[in-house]
């Protein structure tokens, strides 16, 4: 056993003492002025837990015995039961101090960068984009009622606060600081807000020690989200007014309208269409390139590439597999730009109110459930539809218009 040295002061024996009484294997040391926690236990018997040391929040001094002694009364259950580490158990305490949580509790900023690199890489992995879109935004406002004066106790009371925040348009253009509808009036993004913050505020307290205040039980969260809002109905359109966008559409865009609508397919498809031999030696078109989709582990995997089926425009298909190769398109085509050419024509303007009047969806998609519609009109199986558009049966029963209403009664009334 090393020997003691016989000078030293009352109040370091005191707290060596005192570190050690009733607790077998516990001690503390000085090293270089800080405290040193050392756990030496015997090795023969499998009750203890694994040797461990950590420094303690505390300078060798004498102000540090009472604080150092009562930090050690509330580890010593957690690590002696093997619950935690002994660093874990140390963190997890000092979180609670108004005087030392800053040493073990990450600043929100931060927990929001490492939120974001955690969904970006780990797990259900999902791209920059859908992270601003399902998350960004909400957090970017939460951080305000989290920093500064009056800030937000409990997860509940953040969550609040964000839905009700008051929000300007900030893209430039004449509906620059225009006043946006609050979250918590727009049903979709109601709840996707109060997902975000939920799971957002449990990644902070189990991952970096904000406090449990800050988690959403069951009960509140469903109040705060309320109801899901009913599913908006996908417009559907006629051949007649396909052909009138076509007409009023620069000559490439109007191209860009007859693939997706003879085809069914995604705007950003287009730029992988090729033109090549089917099995059977007859020229057909050919997505190269399925979707990424993530399953329900996680995991990142990718539809097939698929031939592509057309579904005529009042009995024609324009000429779209023999001109392929020569058909004039845009650079680039997306759901987006495509979005953005068709708002700037007023005959889609007089659709979009036609349409809401009512209850319908109108948008770039909409040629893609237009193909669905009029393919199921020709009694094509959902199995061969399904197929043809690119995604599952389940997806498509799940997903897209099937019907409308005069298909149904027509079908009705062929049957009687």
């Amino acid at each position: 056993m090393p020997r003691q040295k016989q000078d030293k002061p009352l109040w370091e024996l005191a707290l060596q003492v005192g570190v050690k009484e009733g607790r077998r294997g516990w001690s503390v040391v000085n090293f270089r002025g800080k405290t040193r926690l050392r756990l030496q236990f015997p090795k023969q018997q499998d009750k203890w837990p694994a040797d461990q040391q950590a420094f303690l929040p505390y300078a060798w001094e004498p102000a540090s015995v009472n604080p150092v002694l009562q930090l050690i009364n509330h580890v010593y259950g957690p690590v002696m039961e093997q619950n935690v580490p002994l660093k874990r158990a140390i963190d997890d305490v000092l979180a609670t101090s108004n005087k030392k949580a800053d040493l073990v509790v990450t600043p929100w900023p931060s927990i929001i960068a490492a939120f974001k690199e955690n969904k970006l890489t780990q797990g259900n992995r999902i791209t920059e984009s859908t992270f601003d879109s399902s998350y960004g935004r909400y957090l970017k406002v939460a951080l305000k009622h989290l920093q500064g004066r009056k800030t937000a106790q409990t997860g509940k009371e953040l969550t609040e606060r964000v839905l009700v925040e008051k929000r300007t348009n900030q893209k430039p253009g004449k509906a620059f600081g225009k006043q946006l509808t609050p979250w918590i009036e727009m049903p979709k993004s109601r709840l996707e807000c109060c997902l975000a913050i939920k799971k957002f505020t449990e990644f902070a307290v189990l991952e970096h020690r904000q406090p449990q205040s800050f988690l959403i039980d069951e009960k509140d969260y469903l109040l705060l989200r309320g109801s899901d809002g009913k599913r908006r109905t996908k417009a559907v359109l006629t051949d007649n007014q396909i052909l009138e966008l076509i007409q009023q559409l620069p000559e490439h865009w109007g191209n860009v309208v007859k693939v997706s609508r003879v085809f069914g397919v995604r705007p950003w498809e287009i730029a992988f269409i090729r033109r090549q031999d089917n099995p059977g030696n007859e020229k057909q078109l050919w997505v190269s390139k399925g979707k990424v989709y993530n399953t329900r582990g996680g995991v990142k995997e990718t539809t097939e590439p698929r031939w592509l089926e057309a579904v005529p425009v009042n009995g024609q298909t324009f000429g779209l597999v023999e001109g392929w190769d020569i058909l004039s398109l845009p650079d680039q085509v997306s759901g987006k730009t495509l979005g953005a050419i068709l708002r700037r024509l007023p005959y889609w303007q007089h659709l979009k109110a036609e349409f809401d009047s009512k209850g319908e969806w109108l948008r770039p998609y909409s040629f893609r459930d237009t193909f669905s519609v009029r393919a199921h009109s020709f009694n094509i199986s959902d199995t061969d539809i399904a197929a043809a558009m690119g995604h599952t049966v389940e997806v498509h029963h799940r997903s897209y218009r099937t019907s409308e209403w005069k298909g149904v009664r027509l079908a009705f009334a062929q049957a009687s």
